[in-house]
């Protein structure tokens, strides 16, 4: 062997070094696939025990040990979009549920995964607006406990902006709805008047002139009455009223005279002409607009041209709103109809089972003799068959064939149920159907005399086909109308032109039916059954019993089946009857709609509304004025002796929420408002606020309170669930004036709640005391509004 040697500085081969090289490289090539396989596992390792950052931290240095490698740099980019995803969802989340920490938290977490996340960077704004309106709502609940009408504008111009930038935000609607109640309030001269008009009188005048009752009605109580200059001064009327509220005298004469009145301020009156002139000139029009959730916009409409005759309306049925302008007293008459009306549509579950039951027996048994015998004679091969040869016939040149003995012995057993069980929700008297099963086609072919052949493709249904259509009503029961068709594929047939066609067997059923809610039906006796019997015997032997079966084969076939179905309603909303004061109300005149009936109230009513006495306010008590001729002025009379009972002072008074801590999605709950009161109370209106995202109003009942000692209560109530309110009044009946009212602790009324869906922790769902109206006031102010908070679990 021969070698060659070549010398060099290393001592080494030139090709060495590049082969060395090459082998590093391999080698750290390895050792990075090494480390980046480590670093993947480890990074998904942290992702699933909830580290975030350290984990994505371990994807990416495994990108950069093996960037060629599509499976990391897939995992790193979706785990983090993935995670971006979900912290800027609960961020979101958090927001809405007023928890601003958490949510910016959140935010963060995904910015420092993301710097360019722009639904993150909106996130944090929105938390700086949020706390930025925040800050202005308290303010301007500052302004309104001020309870001036300067404060309660300031307030309201505050929460514009807000308003603006978020229609949503929840504390500064509520509180917009508190400043709207208390401006409402005050702007109405007629509830101030009220007090004045309540004071009793005695009048006794004879052919007076007009203006001089209402001069000596001045006098007394202090109000200020301006007429209109169209007002003939030779009116004049007669008055015979003793103990009578102001409010009924007045009201008497200005109805008596073809008169009305406009309240200008809370002491003084306009009187005019009831004239339609006049009336266009003074009367006050309002302008309300109706969005309507349920009902038909046009139906709507149309009862309200018919019931309250309204001058002005715009429909708009692509919104599902009206438009009114007409007076305040037609516009409350709109709001009741449309309270009525708008109702959401009842709706029922129908649980449904078809059941098809089939039951096959067959038994073919015996032995299937041959039943021919076949003589053919032979021919020679090449020789044709002659008549000659028919006569020399022998059983050596006569072949015979004989068919085949079988013998049978099958017996068939075959149970079938065929079970649909579909759950429906219908909407009242709206049609549900089902089908399940198949749609066969059948195709036709059409010719014409031209030579012209064209085929069209019909399809017909075959299966289970149901059809339900519900009637829901007010007792709880629905009236079901209801159609079954079972059909199946009997045999295909073929015409002599090739066309394919079926025959289908059909079964149904078409009835109405009225359940209970919960109550189930069942339909059945849709049978049917089939016996067939067939045999092949030998004749006589075959027909003889027991050993006949040694001659002959006999088979027989039963088939039965029978449909049932099963349907059992489930109300899921249905329409509540409404109560008494809200289906039957007074809608005013034929010339006046909506206008107050014409009643007096009784003495005791009116003493007991009359203000406390006075010495500021001598012309409280009741005035007796008499006129001694037609057109005498009237003579001034003592006052009556009889004292005006004061308002009853309910002195300390307390209002608490009695609820519990936490409840289940899907749970009822109780929450009972308790009262305690050293005074005596006679009644109190109230407002309940409440979120109806998280909560639902199932009824309202009337608290033992006002009830002790046996008195008989006027209790009402109405539910917003839009807005998420419930308007309750509660009055102890008080019809011979002697009753001051009860003092003590009790319930005034129980609302029960079904939550809705969860609430995150912290949070919960809040219940308001908004409103409270004590009769007679308390001394002690009720610091409103007064909240409870209930959590909400899955």
């Amino acid at each position: 062997m021969n070698r060659v040697q070549t010398s060099s500085r290393s001592g080494m081969t030139p090709g060495a070094p590049w082969q060395r090289l090459v082998g590093v490289l391999v080698l750290g090539a390895m050792l990075a696939g090494c480390a980046g396989t480590r670093e993947y596992r480890e990074g998904n390792t942290l992702l699933a025990e909830g580290k975030i950052e350290p984990g994505l931290a371990k994807l990416e240095e495994a990108v950069k040990l093996d960037p060629k490698n599509a499976e990391y740099r897939i995992a790193l980019s979706s785990r983090r979009s993935s995670i971006i995803n979900q912290l800027v969802m609960q961020g979101e989340t958090a927001r809405r549920e007023g928890r601003l920490s958490d949510a910016e938290k959140s935010y963060r977490q995904a910015l420092n995964l993301d710097q360019n996340n722009n639904m993150a960077r909106q996130g944090i704004e929105a938390l700086v607006m949020e706390r930025h309106h925040r800050q202005v709502v308290i303010e301007a609940e500052a302004l309104f406990k001020k309870g001036s009408r300067n404060d309660l504008i300031e307030a309201l111009e505050k929460l514009r902006p807000v308003l603006s930038e978020n229609p949503n935000q929840k504390d500064a609607l509520n509180l917009k709805s508190r400043i709207d109640e208390a401006r409402a309030k005050a702007s109405k001269p007629e509830a101030k008047l009220a007090a004045a008009y309540m004071k009793p009188i005695t009048l006794e005048f004879r052919d007076a002139p007009l203006r001089t009752i209402f001069e000596v009605i001045a006098q007394v109580s202090g109000l200020n009455f301006f007429f209109d200059k169209e007002l003939r001064p030779d009116l004049k009327a007669s008055i015979l009223a003793k103990n009578t509220s102001m409010a009924d005298v007045v009201r008497l004469l200005l109805v008596t005279n073809q008169l009305e009145q406009k309240v200008l301020n809370e002491n003084s009156i306009l009187i005019y002409p009831s004239t339609p002139q006049k009336l266009k000139d003074y009367q006050t029009l309002a302008v309300r607009t109706f969005y309507l959730t349920n009902a038909d916009v046009k139906a709507v409409s149309n009862t309200i041209k018919t019931i309250v005759k309204t001058k002005d309306m715009v429909i708009d049925e692509r919104l599902g709103l009206i438009i009114l302008r007409d007076t305040p007293e037609a516009i409350r008459m709109a709001e009741k109809i449309v309270a009525l009306q708008d109702l959401s549509d009842p709706e029922v579950m129908l649980e449904v089972e078809v059941l098809e039951i089939k039951r096959s027996r067959m038994l073919e048994l015996g032995i299937q003799w041959p039943s021919q015998l076949t003589l053919a004679p032979l021919q020679v091969a090449g020789a044709p068959l002659t008549l000659d040869g028919l006569r020399h016939l022998t059983p050596q040149t006569t072949q015979a064939t004989v068919g085949s003995m079988v013998f049978n012995a099958n017996k068939g057993d075959q149970d079938g149920n065929i079970l649909a069980n579909p759950r429906i929700r219908v909407r009242n008297k709206e049609k549900a159907k089902v089908l399940i099963g198949d749609r066969v086609p059948v195709i036709t072919t059409t010719s014409t005399n031209t030579g012209f052949v064209s085929e069209s493709v019909n399809y017909v249904d075959v299966g289970l086909k149901l059809e339900v259509e519900p009637t829901i009503y007010l007792d709880e029961e629905v009236a079901i109308k209801v159609n079954l068709e079972v059909s199946s594929i009997v045999r295909e047939i073929t015409s002599k032109a090739g066309t394919l066609s079926y025959q289908i067997g059909t079964r149904g059923a078409n009835t109405i039916l009225r359940l209970k809610d919960g109550e189930t039906q069942i339909l059945a006796g849709l049978i049917n059954d089939e016996d067939r019997s067939t045999a092949n015997k030998v004749p006589g032997l075959g027909e003889l019993p027991l050993i006949g079966r040694l001659f002959g084969s006999q088979k027989d076939d039963t088939q039965r089946s029978e449909i049932l179905l099963s349907i059992t309603p489930r109300v899921v909303r249905s329409i509540r009857r409404p109560d008494l004061l809200a289906a039957e109300f007074e809608s005013g005149t034929e010339t006046n709609i909506g206008a107050e009936s014409l009643t007096m109230n009784s003495v005791e009513t009116v003493k007991a509304a009359a203000p406390a006495t006075t010495s500021a306010a001598p012309a409280a008590t009741p005035a007796a004025i008499a006129a001694l001729g037609a057109n005498a002025a009237p003579a001034s009379a003592p006052a009556a002796t009889d004292p005006v009972p004061a308002a009853v002072n309910a002195g300390p008074l307390s209002l608490n929420w009695q609820t519990p801590a936490e409840v289940k999605v899907g749970e009822q709950f109780s929450a009972v408002l308790r009262v305690s009161s050293q005074g005596a109370l006679r009644g109190m209106p109230l407002l309940i606020g409440f979120d109806p995202q998280l909560l639902q109003v199932v009824s309202v009942q009337e608290g033992d309170f006002f009830k002790q000692n046996g008195g008989a209560t006027n209790f009402s109530h109405r539910i917003d669930p839009a807005q998420g309110k419930v308007f309750i009044a509660a009055v102890r009946q008080n019809a011979t004036g002697t009753d001051a009212g009860v003092n003590g602790a009790g319930g005034i009324v129980t609302v029960n709640f079904k939550a809705l869906k969860p609430t995150a922790a912290p949070a919960a769902a809040k219940l308001q005391l908004l409103s409270a109206s004590p009769e007679p006031v308390s001394a002690t102010p009720i610091a409103l509004p007064l909240e409870q908070l209930v959590r909400i679990v899955p």
